[in-house]
């Protein structure tokens, strides 16, 4: 038999067993809040299906702690022992996790790679390179025409790639990227600014 979590419904409450030791709350598996809300509501229809207010809902307590259950195995990546709170029935859910997987503080957690620092760093300055480079070229022949007008075109440029800096920095391939980007802006910046020091 599995040994992994397994879903009860106690007391209107959904709670996760593991090897028949104490009870836990399904946030302690850092899950989606939606999803803890949803095993938490279906709790408490259960407790009214068992205590016979509510008989007829029966069955589909059952099909929705199966789907819960489900959405449970899928979040962490293993298998989810489900107990039908009306049959009382053990059913397994979700297949087995991964070798690879650990366990930290009794919760299941996925698989950390390595961080590529060696090919993100090149890619990182590669990026800078070329974005310090073209910036800087543009705000110099900008600058022989307006100072003013150079200076609007990188505030402008700088406000342009601000969202796209913002959302790539979590993204494993495009956070490199992103913080290139981020680099070549600041070195430009920096670059403008010891041009204007430096003798007219």
């Amino acid at each position: 038999m599995d040994t992994g979590w397994e879903l009860h419904a106690r007391s209107g409450r959904a709670v996760l067993v593991r090897g028949g030791g104490p009870e836990h709350d399904p946030a302690r598996l850092r899950l989606p809040e939606a999803l803890v809300t949803a095993l938490h509501e279906w709790a408490g229809v259960a407790e009214l299906v068992q205590t016979g207010e509510s008989a007829q809902t029966g069955e589909i307590v059952s099909r929705r702690g199966r789907q819960l259950a489900m959405r449970l195995a899928a979040e962490t990546g293993g298998r989810i022992g489900y107990v039908d709170p009306v049959s009382g029935e053990l059913a397994q859910i979700g297949r087995p996790r991964s070798a690879h997987a650990v366990q930290r503080g009794g919760k299941p957690v996925a698989p950390v790679h390595p961080t590529p620092w060696g090919t993100g760093l090149t890619i990182s300055a590669v990026v800078a390179v070329i974005v310090t480079v073209t910036v800087s070229v543009v705000s110099q022949g900008l600058a022989d025409v307006s100072g003013f007008l150079a200076v609007f075109v990188n505030i402008a440029i700088a406000a342009g790639f601000a969202p796209s800096i913002w959302l790539g920095r979590n993204v494993p391939v495009w956070r490199w990227v992103a913080f290139g980007t981020a680099a070549g802006l600041a070195a430009s910046w920096l670059a403008g600014l010891l041009s204007l020091l430096g003798p007219g």
